[in-house]
């Protein structure tokens, strides 16, 4: 999207802005002039504050200045160099997102700047595309690494809230346990249970925890993709392989790779990862320098695995290999008891972010809450809970829960869940049962579509169906 202020008078420019949303902050520091200003000339054209500095000195000023979203360094600069300018911006602010600048012949020095926390590198001359996607990738990841960052220190700052059923405690007693030891963990659970949490935590309290945690989802990337992210590439082992790559295995090196969805990886990628954790070494695609291996894996799936390898999906001798220390994560059906100090918990987490004064939640409401089966787990709870937020005043009532949503979806725990009131008018049978009908048809694909992050033919394959009626049922429930 472009924003063109110039061309509105200055009382109507002030308004227009206003009714916008902030655009990101960009900085750029190159000591050349002119990758300067192409550089700005783009990122003003696709909706973004571009600023610029020459050199490492003045680019620290500028961030101290501007408070960017992004930053493009280059690693060769006057004065101060690339790399201690990217130290210097990171102890400042360690979730700030630096995509590298680098020249073909330079590519070490990137990879070293990967390790010292840089998002991405990439090549010069610039390929104003690949400039473009990084872009979006690493503020799409900073939005999602915020988000989890949120969620863990409301988890460390509650802990006892958060922590207080006897099964989660459990959980986190055994990962105390494990952490320190250099065992392969393989985490279960349902979507929305928090795994790569778990992940997360297992690698903060490791003997790895000074160093890099890197994760993939394996069920986000398609299959052509998937080694080429795991192992890395050399320039020229494909079309598009403008320069050398490095994979996921070499940016965890001496922490810890996490990959989650482990169930959805290829069979054939399967093999090779099962050789490079036998042999600890790799090589990239096209490559035949012989890389050495030197991380912690921790693996997770929602899918049931022992059913994968029985049809033939996942190999035996891989799964015996990962699970060298299993987790099971409960989901929130297991957790009853702890429905009601999360629903406080996002109460109060919401609250300041609507400017709301949300204090309690009315018995009806509470009492439909704790019987239903919530098969997105805490993830689903915190998004009814956001909902009801907004809408509610000082109480949230049972007309602020998402009802049409719970009657389609539900499975009650208990034998007489919550009434759900109701004021319609009696139909005919028939016409009821086509709304359920369409309902639960449309809920079932939405939330597939979720889970697979919006993969149509992933969503097609699990549903059972072909991707042409899967694109005709999404245009007629309007999904």
């Amino acid at each position: 999207m472009v924003y063109i202020l110039q061309y509105y008078p200055p009382t109507e420019r002030q308004e227009v802005y206003m009714d916008r949303p902030a655009l990101p902050k960009i900085l750029v520091i190159d000591d050349e002039p002119e990758i300067c200003w192409i550089m700005k000339k783009v990122l003003s054209e696709n909706g973004c504050e571009a600023h610029t500095a020459f050199n490492g000195e003045q680019g620290m000023d500028m961030a101290e200045a501007v408070s960017p979203d992004l930053v493009f360094l280059d690693m060769k600069l006057p004065g101060v160099d690339g790399l201690e300018v990217l130290q210097r911006l990171k102890s400042k602010n360690p979730s700030l997102p630096v995509i590298i600048l680098s020249a073909f012949d330079n590519v070490s020095a990137a990879v070293k700047a990967m390790k010292l926390g840089a998002y991405d590198y990439i090549s010069k001359p610039l390929n104003i595309d690949e400039m473009l996607i990084t872009l979006k990738n690493a503020m799409n990841t900073t939005q999602l690494i915020n988000e989890v960052e949120n969620l863990q220190r409301q988890i460390k700052k509650h802990d006892s809230l958060i922590w207080s059923c006897a099964s989660m405690q459990k959980v986190i007693d055994l990962v105390d346990r494990i952490a320190p030891y250099e065992v392969t963990v393989f985490i279960r659970g349902e979507s929305g249970t928090g795994k790569e949490l778990i992940a997360e935590y297992i690698h903060q309290h490791s003997q790895r925890a000074k160093e890099p945690l890197v994760s993939i989802d394996c069920s986000a990337l398609p299959e052509n993709l998937v080694e080429s992210e795991l192992f890395g590439y050399e320039k020229g082992a494909f079309t598009g392989a403008h320069t050398d790559k490095p994979g996921r295995f070499e940016l965890a090196h001496g922490g810890t790779l996490f990959l989650d969805e482990i169930g959805n990886l290829p069979v054939t990628t399967q093999v090779k990862l099962l050789r490079v954790l036998q042999e600890r070494c790799m090589h990239r695609l096209g490559g035949k320098k012989e890389i050495e291996i030197n991380v912690r894996l921790i693996t997770a799936t929602n899918t049931d695995i022992e059913k994968a390898i029985q049809q033939g999906l996942f190999r035996e001798d891989l799964y015996h290999r990962l699970n060298e220390f299993s987790l099971y994560l409960p989901s929130l059906r297991e957790r009853q008891e702890d429905i009601e100090l999360l629903v406080q918990h996002f109460i109060s987490r919401f609250n300041p972010q609507f400017e709301k004064s949300v204090k309690q939640v009315s018995p009806e409401a509470m009492n439909f809450l704790k019987t239903y089966a919530w098969p997105g787990n805490v993830r689903e709870l915190m998004n009814v809970i956001k909902r009801a937020v907004i809408m509610a005043q000082e109480t949230i009532e049972f007309q602020h829960l998402p009802i049409e949503t719970f009657q389609a979806r539900q499975t009650p725990i208990q034998e007489q869940a919550a009434p759900i009131p109701s004021d319609n008018p009696i139909r005919p049978l028939k016409e009821i049962c086509q709304e359920v009908a369409r309902r639960v048809e449309r809920e079932t694909i939405s939330r597939v579509l979720q889970e697979t992050r919006w993969n149509k033919v992933k969503t097609a394959r699990l549903l059972q169906i072909n991707y042409k009626t899967l694109f005709n049922k999404m245009r007629e429930l309007g999904i």
